[in-house]
């Protein structure tokens, strides 16, 4: 009987929980929009860098999702109409109510108690918090001491810190070429971190098996780049999306991280509006996360050949540059071929296609992200961002392993790339 009580208290917490981060999208809309004109998805451009009603989750050329708020859902239907541009509205609230159960009330060593069994059979079914992701990588640096440094790269504007793993078959050996991936750039991101950790953990737990990936390679990862956001997106608001900077006197929170990079700050997809879901920030890398990145990177240039930037969702492979459909990287042709082998390792999995090109050819343009800035201002050989699939920013929990295996397909195989340098 006491058990039974005790099940039926931590499910109430736990429900409760899960509502407070949706509470303010009451009335909300999701917006599937199909716009072939080019008038339409110019409109679409405009209202993802200056709109603070509308968050876009995903924009292309043709097809765009974006969430309104119910004081402009009229407004935008008429415009919309006016464009000819068709459209599927469904209420955020109900899409989302599907996915309740995965998401965590628990930070750390309490989700041991309020995890169901089916969760707890493994650290890569369910969402981890901030505290948990730094308890598996310190975890996993103990059990692997010769092979594995945990250490940390900086600190956020909160304090937490961006916590890192480097992977080496002798930790004390000579210097050696560094594939450096990221994660979780976006608070809302949840799947992206635990794709970067399945990594570390085949990695370490099967290293005889890597030898030949790993021969003169040093993977560095850093799975939570923006850790305010991402708790935040757990405790406050489901789809927060920037870092967390307060600003004096100022309502509004937050820089984007992936308009904060210093190539071509502020050119193109980004605002100034500091309100606005793409605030690019008072300058370049006036972040602290992004500085931090930036001095990593910058330090170990001549050794890092690869830079993996991992986010969600829509299945694509991005090379540079974003910043400009006019753009061209020298060597576009590389890009495309390494990117398209990794897509068909990915692909033999479970059959997932991923769409390869530039974000400014494939989707729109947008300045100051990692890829561009490694590649252009770094010289880093390889810069890729992943778009990891997904139909919205919340995947199942009984999906997330399968997420984890076909992406540890694609990041080795950009990984055997980098003996090529």
């Amino acid at each position: 009987m006491w058990l039974k009580v005790f099940s039926i208290a931590v499910l109430a917490l736990f429900t409760g929980t899960c509502a407070s981060n949706m509470d303010k999208y009451e009335g909300y809309n999701k917006y599937t929009v199909f716009h072939d004109g080019e008038d339409a998805f110019n409109y679409m451009v405009e209202l993802q860098t200056e709109s603070t009603e509308l968050d876009f989750w995903l924009l292309t050329r043709n097809m765009s999702i974006v969430t309104v708020s119910p004081k402009e859902q009229n407004a935008f239907e008429s415009r919309l109409t006016e464009l000819n541009a068709q459209y599927v509205a469904k209420p955020l609230m109900e899409e989302m109510s599907a996915y309740n159960e995965t998401l965590p009330t628990c930070d750390g060593a309490e989700c041991t108690l309020k995890r169901t069994r089916r969760q707890a059979r493994g650290f890569f079914s369910h969402f981890p918090r901030y505290s948990e992701i730094l308890n598996y990588m310190s975890a996993l640096a103990a059990r692997h001491p010769q092979n594995c440094r945990y250490e940390s790269l900086g600190r956020s504007y909160e304090g937490r810190h961006l916590a890192a793993l480097s992977i080496s078959l002798n930790s004390r050996g000579r210097d050696r070429r560094v594939a450096y991936i990221q994660a979780a750039t976006h608070g809302r991101e949840w799947i992206t971190p635990l794709t970067v950790l399945y990594l570390a953990n085949e990695l370490l737990n099967n290293l005889r098996a890597f030898q030949r990936v790993l021969q003169d390679v040093e993977i560095y990862l850093v799975p939570l780049v923006n850790p305010d956001g991402y708790e935040y997106s757990f405790t406050s608001d489901r789809f927060w999306r920037k870092n967390r900077h307060r600003y004096a006197s100022r309502s509004c929170f937050g820089v984007d991280i992936n308009r904060n990079f210093p190539n071509n700050w502020n050119y193109h997809g980004a605002s100034q509006n500091l309100c606005s879901e793409v605030y690019s920030g008072t300058g370049p890398n006036s972040e602290p996360e992004t500085a931090a990145v930036a001095r990593y990177l910058e330090y170990n240039r001549h050794r890092v050949k690869l830079s993996l930037d991992v986010h969600s969702f829509g299945k694509y492979l991005f090379y540079p540059y974003g910043y400009s459909r006019n753009a061209v990287a020298p060597t576009r042709n590389l890009l495309h071929s390494v990117a398209q082998r990794a897509a068909n390792q990915i692909a033999k999995y479970r059959g997932t296609h991923y769409t390869i090109g530039t974000s400014a050819g494939l989707l729109y343009e947008a300045s100051g992200g990692l890829d561009d800035y490694a590649y252009g201002n770094l010289g880093i050989p390889m810069s890729f961002t992943v778009e990891l699939p997904g139909e919205n920013f919340q995947v199942a929990p009984s999906d997330i392993i399968h997420v984890c295996k076909e992406t540890f397909a694609g990041f080795i195989e950009f990984i055997r790339h980098v003996s090529l340098y």
